[in-house]
């Protein structure tokens, strides 16, 4: 059930999420050429003070996710009830707090944006939008998270899917007949977000009629343990939107919003394919939350070989994702919007070791978060987010953009740190050395996966077959080379196993 869960997650995630990739660049494109060139930058940063504000939500889903998962292990509805209650009322307060929050910095905005000449009409527009399509989302979004932990994702995904595409269309519409109204561009997003937060909870009513609404205290938040975890967590909630929003607050304050729309062109392609690999790599979290607290006798085994393999699956993609940003960035920015939207190489090479950072220690981050006690790595945290914070606003005098992404990289790095302090430290114990010296090859294939095929794709031309030309080095060179050094190794094994089960379903269902 795990694994058909897990593959019917997939199927769908990936599917929605290449059409909305589609027409996301389109949409994005439109954007930048029909609408004043500061516009997507002060959408962008307004969207990370947002982020900023999100700290007021204390982790509570997070914290709450891990806990399900165990309720959800021992079948207890009454547990399961609570929890979900727990989270609504939980929302529908930290709703108030962010609203009261968007009100006070509304006042402050001039300090951020510094700009002569700033079309104060359109940022405040822009920014009371984006407050409403938050605020919608913490009043409605709480029934989303059974769906997820019980690897039911696809149910909101299907859901997603049709208003997310009604929403680029309608983008698309409007930047062709109506260039420059930029309420009308803002304010169908945050309709149609809404509209499909308001079908997910009509559905949840009908797939989970046993999970109730039940009253829920003050003692009850004590009584589960709730304000122990979420004291804690609360450094990991503001590291992380420190850590998320230093890029485009240090640009924007340093070398004003146009900047911004710069880089929110790359961030844009590279968040719609962050959309697909989360959706990828999401599909396995439930279920490592389920082996995480599986207490069968025999689990101790599965657990390390799974880990192992997951752990690989990480690398893999992460290696794919860092080799064809490297290859393909420069050349599809300038085929998709031309060349005067090229940032320099030496941003898309810092860009790209960030990324496969990230996608590196993905499935080690689904782990550490479902082990819970985010006690153990909050100062990893704390510095991770002031180092990027400090070291942006150094590094970006001499090194513009390409500094402050390097402090992102070294940013990362202590969170990554911090993540397998408590994964070695508790669930993998002992196995840290290894983890190391893992870590060290993967790095050397790493650079060999990027420096071949940027190589290779150097000999190519330009122009759309140059870049057609390029996908197919990008696809071929990191996976031939990862197959020949990975492939078949002792932590492939649970991988090879699963794809030779996932080939038999389908040679049978074609059978």
């Amino acid at each position: 059930m795990r694994t058909r869960r897990t593959l019917l997650n997939l199927a769908y995630s990936l599917g929605s999420s290449l059409l909305l990739l589609l027409l996301a660049l389109v949409s994005r494109a439109l954007f930048v050429s029909n609408f004043d060139i500061d516009i997507p930058g002060t959408a962008g940063v307004i969207e990370k003070m947002f982020s900023v504000f999100s700290i007021a939500e204390l982790g509570v889903g997070s914290v709450i996710s891990y806990r399900l998962y165990e309720q959800l292990a021992a079948k207890d509805i009454e547990k399961i009830s609570k929890y979900m209650s727990l989270y609504k009322w939980t929302y529908r307060l930290i709703g108030g707090v962010i609203a009261a929050l968007a009100v006070v910095f509304y006042f402050f905005l001039p300090l951020l944006i510094v700009e002569p000449g700033t079309d104060w009409n359109a940022v405040h527009s822009i920014y009371l939008l984006q407050a409403l399509s938050t605020l919608s989302s913490y009043f409605l979004v709480t029934r989303r998270l059974l769906y997820t932990c019980t690897q039911q994702g696809y149910v909101c995904t299907r859901i997603d899917l049709c208003f997310n595409v009604l929403t680029y269309l309608a983008r698309i519409f409007i930047s062709l007949n109506f260039a420059g109204n930029y309420n009308l561009y803002f304010g169908v997003t945050v309709l149609c977000n809404t509209l499909a937060n308001v079908v997910v909870a009509l559905r949840y009513r009908k797939d989970f009629p046993e999970v109730r609404d039940v009253r829920v205290t003050w003692a009850d938040f004590k009584g589960l343990g709730m304000f122990h975890d979420l004291r804690y967590y609360l450094v990991h909630r503001i590291s992380n939107a420190i850590y998320g929003t230093s890029d485009s607050l240090v640009m924007t304050r340093m070398r004003g919003t146009s900047s911004v729309t710069y880089l929110d062109n790359y961030s844009s392609v590279s968040s719609a394919v962050t959309n697909i690999g989360n959706k990828i790599l999401d599909s396995f979290s439930a279920a490592i939350g389920n082996i995480v607290y599986d207490k069968t006798a025999e689990a101790d085994d599965h657990q390390k070989k799974v880990f192992w393999s997951m752990d690989l699956f990480s690398y893999l993609f992460g290696s794919f994702v860092a080799t064809a940003y490297f290859c393909l960035f420069q050349p599809f920015i300038t085929l998709w919007l031309g060349d005067r939207w090229l940032l320099p190489m030496a941003y898309v090479f810092w860009f790209c070791l960030n990324e496969y950072v990230g996608w590196n220690h993905r499935m080690l981050g689904s782990y550490r978060a479902v082990l819970g006690h985010f006690e153990q790595d909050q100062w990893f945290m704390v510095a991770s987010g002031l180092s990027n914070l400090v070291f942006s606003f150094i590094l970006v005098i001499p090194f513009g953009l390409a500094g402050v992404t390097a402090a992102t990289v070294f940013a990362h790095c202590l969170m990554w740190l911090g993540r397998a302090k408590v994964v070695f430290g508790g669930f993998m114990r002992g196995c840290g050395g290894r983890y190391l010296r893992v870590q060290l090859c993967h790095l050397a294939t790493l650079a060999l996966c990027m420096g071949g095929s940027y190589w290779l794709c150097g000999l190519l031309p330009a122009g759309l077959l140059g870049l057609a030309a390029r996908v197919l080095v990008v696809c071929v060179v990191p996976n031939a080379v990862n197959l020949a050094c990975y492939g078949f190794s002792p932590d492939a094994e649970y991988l090879r196993g699963r794809a030779g089960e996932l080939w038999r379903r389908i040679r049978r269902k074609g059978a």
